[in-house]
C-alpha cells in the first residue's frame, strides 16, 4: 500500500476494494489490453479515490443501510481514480514521457495517436461508472462541469508557456483547474453519491467545506510537485527541471521572476542547463522558503476545512493525510 495510507487497516480494505473494481475495467482489444491492464492495476497513491471514500463514509454514518452505500462509494472512488489515470495517459502524450510510476508508458509502446485514443477510452469508462452510481442528473452534470474546469486548467497552463511575465494569480488559476479541481471533485463525490436531491449542491451544509478541502489540498499538492521538480534529490519518475525547460513556470520559478531581470534573461536562454537553475536556487534559499510557506498556508486551510465536519475516524485519517503531505513539503527543499 502507498506510504501515505500506511498503518490504516480500514483504508487498506477500501483500497483493495477499489482495485478490484478497477481490475474489471478492460480495454478488450489486443495489443492494448495487457498494457492498459498494467496501468490500471499498478499501485499509485490512490489519494483522490480514498478522499472520496473517507468523505463518503463520514456522510454514510447518518444513513440506516450503510452496506449498499459503501459498495456504491467504492465504485464512485474507482471512477475518480480512472479519471485521474486518463488524465495521466494524456499527460504522457503531451510530455512525450517514456516512464510513469517506474513503468514504461502507453505512449512509449503505442505512439501519440493511439495513446490519445486509449486515454479517451478510459475517460468513457469513467463516465460510464459515474452514470452507474449517479444519484441524480445534477450529479452527472457536476462531474461534466468539473471535467471542463480540469481541461480549462490544462489549456491555461499551455497559454502561459514561456511567459516570463506570468503572475501568481494566473498560476493559481491554472493549477486550480489542472490539479485542485480533481481533488475537489473527489471530496464532493464522496458526500453526494448517496443523495438524490437535485439541489444537493445548494442545500447540503458540508458541500462547500468538502469542495474547499479538495481545493486547498490539491493546490498544496501541486506546489510540492513544483518544488520537487527543482530538487535533484527528490525521488520522482519525472526528469528534474523538466517544467522550466518546457516553458512551464511553476511557483518557485514565478517567485524568482518577480523583479529579477537577470533570472528572466537566464531562463530565456534556449539551452539553459539544469545545473545553472539548481545553483540559482541554492544561492537564493528565500525563494524556496517562500514557496514552502505558500504551500503550507494551503495545507493549513485544508485542515481548517475539516474542522467543519464531525470529528470521527474518517476525518482523523484525512488529517493524517495532511500531516504526511506536510512531511513531503518539508523534504522538498533543495
Amino acid at each position: 500500500m502507498t506510504k501515505l495510507w500506511k498503518g490504516s487497516y480500514f483504508v487498506q480494505k477500501d483500497i483493495d476494494q477499489i482495485k478490484d473494481i478497477l481490475s474489471q475495467q478492460h480495454i478488450e482489444l489486443e495489443p492494448y489490453k495487457e498494457k492498459t491492464d498494467q496501468l490500471i492495476q499498478q499501485n499509485g497513491k490512490m489519494i483522490r479515490a480514498e478522499i472520496t471514500v473517507l468523505f463518503g463514509r463520514n456522510s454514510l454514518k447518518k444513513q440506516a443501510n450503510q452496506t449498499v452505500g459503501i459498495e456504491k462509494l467504492h465504485k464512485a472512488a474507482a471512477a475518480i481514480e480512472l479519471l485521474h489515470l486518463a488524465t495521466l495517459v494524456h499527460d504522457d502524450v503531451v510530455d512525450n514521457a517514456s516512464k510513469r510510476r517506474g513503468l514504461t508508458t502507453l505512449q512509449h509502446f503505442f505512439g501519440n495517436k493511439n495513446t490519445v485514443y486509449l486515454g479517451d477510452q478510459l475517460f468513457t469508462k469513467y463516465f460510464q461508472m459515474v452514470t452507474d452510481v449517479a444519484p441524480s442528473k445534477a450529479f452527472i452534470a457536476y462531474h461534466a462541469a468539473m471535467m471542463e474546469k480540469i481541461l480549462a486548467g490544462e489549456l491555461m497552463q499551455d497559454t502561459l508557456k514561456f511567459q516570463t511575465e506570468v503572475t501568481l494569480p494566473q498560476y493559481y488559476e491554472a493549477i486550480k483547474g489542472k490539479t485542485a479541481a480533481l481533488f475537489s471533485l473527489a471530496a464532493v463525490t464522496g458526500i453526494w453519491v448517496e443523495n438524490s436531491d437535485e439541489n444537493f449542491e445548494e442545500k447540503n451544509p458540508n458541500f462547500q467545506a468538502a469542495f474547499n478541502f479538495g481545493y486547498h489540498l490539491g493546490m498544496a499538492f501541486q506546489m510540492i510537485d513544483d518544488l520537487q521538480d527543482i530538487n535533484p534529490n527528490s525521488k520522482t519518475d519525472k526528469p528534474k527541471f523538466e517544467d522550466i525547460k518546457d516553458g512551464i513556470y511553476t511557483l518557485p520559478i514565478i517567485l524568482a521572476l518577480e523583479n529579477n531581470h537577470l533570472f528572466k534573461e537566464m531562463i530565456s536562454t534556449q539551452d539553459i542547463k539544469s545545473e545553472t537553475i539548481y545553483k540559482y536556487f541554492i544561492s537564493h534559499p528565500e525563494l524556496l522558503q517562500r514557496s514552502q510557506t505558500i504551500a503550507k498556508n494551503f495545507l493549513d486551510q485544508a485542515q481548517a476545512d475539516l474542522r467543519k465536519f464531525a470529528d470521527d475516524s474518517e476525518i482523523t485519517e484525512l488529517n493524517k493525510l495532511i500531516d504526511k503531505i506536510q512531511s513531503l513539503l518539508d523534504s522538498a527543499n533543495v
